[in-house]
């Protein structure tokens, strides 16, 4: 057994330790009574904003791919993001859908490097852009936050801000990598090629696609509010504005099955914190995996599959006429 295999169950093992713990603190009755109580017209609201957002993605990668002049269209990125989604919940690892977007995007550019560095910048630009609005908001009502988020987020968005100068501004990455630990974590190849990557853009690409990725994350926090409607939650758009990039955080981090057990564990502390009961809270972070990754992922199996038997049938037509007589 390899080490990627190990790693792979070990997401399996913290993904399910996880939800029996949450399980057992959890009145699953009163869950259950919950979700069934939902207000459908707001989780149709849900549906439509969820599709939204995979077409706003699309056209942030577009962006990022017009650098290198990848003509692909917008309707065939949106399907190759939702085939994405469909990987993401089926690979026991969140970058799955990440890696068969570079693989389905091979079809129209010959070079392997560009569909990794456009997947790669577009993921951390999506993940930049929510804590920036975290951020913001938190300038404002800052006073009413719970003391302990109010500093988790700030620590978080300095953080990203300060690896994001860094892989932009190449003398200042060089700086860095004096520092012993600074190197060893630079020598990891993920950050290594996301400095890479940075350096092939320039800042006009950079902030266009950042302000695509921005009405993205105004639309993944709308899909927060209208579940947290459904569900009856009545508190400030700020706090969802708030929690919403640290859940982002969490599921950056490559620690569980598709995000199982730590989405709803934050989501649990995070809600919590502002009076949610816990039931309820659980209730969000399901319905938030359901309509936001299970439901496009569906449809983007679907997609898959049909392209798929599509391709098999073009092969066989193509395939010689031969003459048994």
């Amino acid at each position: 057994m390899n080490r990627k295999t190990i790693f792979n169950l070990l997401k399996i093992i913290v993904s399910l330790a996880l939800i029996i713990l949450i399980w057992r603190s959890i009145d699953l009755n009163a869950l259950k009574t919950v979700l069934l109580n939902a207000n459908l017209a707001w989780l149709g609201a849900t549906l439509v904003l969820v599709f939204t957002g995979v077409v706003i993605r699309a056209r942030r990668w577009q962006v990022l791919l017009d650098v290198f002049k990848v003509g692909v269209s917008l309707k065939e990125l949106t399907l190759i993001y939702l085939i994405g989604f469909a990987f993401n919940n089926i690979l026991p690892s969140g970058v799955g859908g990440d890696a068969i977007r570079m693989v389905e995007l091979n079809r129209y550019t010959s070079r392997a490097s560009d569909a990794v560095t456009s997947v790669i910048v577009e993921r951390f630009l999506g993940l930049y852009g929510s804590l920036v609005l975290g951020f913001v908001t938190l300038l404002f009502t800052w006073r009413v936050v719970p003391l302990q988020i109010a500093l988790v987020l700030l620590v978080v968005f300095i953080g990203i801000t300060g690896i994001g100068v860094a892989l932009m501004y190449e003398p200042l990455y060089r700086l860095l990598r004096r520092i012993g630990p600074v190197r060893k974590v630079t020598d990891i190849g993920f950050i290594s090629s996301l400095f890479d990557s940075f350096q092939q853009y320039n800042g006009r690409a950079l902030l266009r696609a950042f302000a695509v990725g921005l009405v993205f994350n105004v639309v993944l926090i709308g899909i927060n509010v209208t579940i947290g409607l459904a569900l009856g939650i009545n508190m400030s758009l700020a706090y969802y504005v708030l929690f919403v990039p640290l859940v982002a955080v969490t599921l950056a981090l490559p620690i569980s099955f598709a995000g199982l057990g730590p989405r709803e564990g934050t989501y649990i502390f995070l809600f919590g914190q502002v009076g949610v009961p816990g039931e309820i809270a659980l209730a969000l972070s399901l319905l938030v995996y359901i309509f936001g990754n299970l439901t496009p992922g569906l449809v983007g199996g679907a997609i898959y599959l049909w392209r798929g038997a599509r391709d098999l049938q073009v092969a066989k037509d193509e395939l010689p006429i031969t003459n048994d007589e």
